[in-house]
């Protein structure tokens, strides 16, 4: 192996750990506005079940 071998293999592996790392920063990114949906789902659940609870009426699940 010769020495621009070994500079080109640490290379491709500081490459790939920038990779990783930004891949992690969206998938973080991902998760937490995952969360702000499921929020929302859950209070338009809640603001369902009341209209209906007002209404008379049964929830169809």
């Amino acid at each position: 192996m010769s020495f621009k071998d070994a500079f080109d293999a640490i290379r491709e592996a500081f490459k790939l750990a920038e990779d990783v790392k930004s891949t992690g920063i969206k998938l973080q990114e991902i998760s937490t506005e995952l969360r702000d949906h499921d929020r929302r789902i859950t209070r338009l659940e809640a603001q369902w079940d009341t209209a209906l609870a007002i209404a008379g009426k049964k929830r169809l699940e």
